[in-house]
């Protein structure tokens, strides 16, 4: 499993700030074939990688410039890195979640910070990381239950994520695994703690780190595309391609009598990829002390209200502005 975050990021049309987690679940069958994928498709010319320029036989002349690392932030930065993110995101759309051939699974969860009260999370300038840790039990817990509720037990051998600050914190490397491990009875977990790396496969001489980079890329677009929050044209040429997965990824309407009618339902993303949010309403300092559990529940006495939801509108920056005036 691979991991990174967004963290601090801002919607330009409501000022909300946000913290988005995902996670990346590889199953061990599949892994060597995702890579070699997302390598070959570092080959914009031939998409035929190889590790060293000289063992190419087509000869691309561009092995240098494509072997970089692909962070969202980075991508308008040169041609090679906008050409592999746009490969990247069609193979996430089309390749690697086939009807009966599902080569990974992709949980997300954005995390609207002006909807919680921060002094309930810590203070010492630990607070996000705070947050960060209670959430991602919540996406583990949550993605593992999902994806794989009809499996009779379900192993993970292995738990990466990105090197930042969670590296640091007391609770974070060894916390997660410990309390996801003990929620879920068919579950086991092969690791004590998580494995921070380098998402520079370059510094880390690592094929993990090709993970991390395309769940970064993932997390990326998901941000940028909901959120408007890039004016830079390679990005919005990029989340304009992302833009109808996530337009399906959001349709989760059900009727009034719980019938699933949404285009997620129907498609082959259904329990393969999943976005939520939370929370759907602004929470008291109470509710988050007494009543918040892992499953991003407010349980007060006999009733239970699920705070988190999974439809959101994507707005071009024309209907922002014509949103925020009428």
């Amino acid at each position: 499993m691979y991991s990174d975050e967004v963290f601090n990021g801002v919607d330009p049309f409501d000022s909300t700030n946000w913290m988005y987690l995902g996670a990346l679940f590889v199953p061990t069958c599949y892994k060597t074939e995702v890579l070699k994928n997302l390598n070959d498709l570092r080959c914009i010319k031939n998409h035929n990688w190889n590790l060293s320029e000289s063992d190419c036989s087509k000869g691309c002349e561009f092995h240098k410039e494509n072997n970089t690392e692909i962070h969202f932030k980075e991508i308008h930065r040169s041609s090679a890195r906008y050409m592999i993110a746009k490969n990247w995101i069609n193979f996430f759309k089309k390749e690697a979640c086939q009807k009966h051939r599902k080569m990974l699974y992709c949980n997300i969860i954005g995390i609207n910070l002006s909807n919680i009260s921060y002094c309930e999370f810590g203070s010492g300038g630990k607070t996000e990381l705070n947050i960060y840790n209670r959430f991602y039990r919540t996406l583990l817990i949550g993605g593992l239950n999902y994806f794989f509720k009809e499996y009779s037990s379900i192993v993970v051998n292995s738990i990466f994520h990105d090197r930042g600050s969670q590296e640091y914190h007391e609770f974070f490397p060894w916390h997660p695994i410990q309390q996801t491990e003990s929620k879920i009875d068919k579950l086991s977990i092969y690791c004590d703690e998580i494995k921070f790396i380098d998402s520079d496969h370059r510094n880390s001489k690592s094929d993990e780190s090709q993970f991390i980079q395309f769940i970064d890329l993932i997390l990326g677009a998901t941000f940028s595309t909901i959120h408007n929050s890039s004016s830079n044209p390679r990005k919005r040429e990029v989340c304009e391609l992302f833009k109808p997965l996530l337009h399906t990824l959001l349709d989760r309407e059900k009727n009034t009598s719980g019938q699933m009618i949404g285009d997620y339902y129907k498609s082959n993303y259904y329990r393969t990829y999943q976005i939520s949010f939370f929370p759907k309403n602004k929470m008291t300092s109470e509710e988050i002390l007494t009543y918040l559990n892992l499953e991003g529940s407010i349980q007060k006495k006999e009733k239970t209200v699920d705070n988190f939801y999974y439809s959101r509108t994507i707005l071009s920056p024309k209907q922002q502005t014509l949103e925020k005036w009428f």
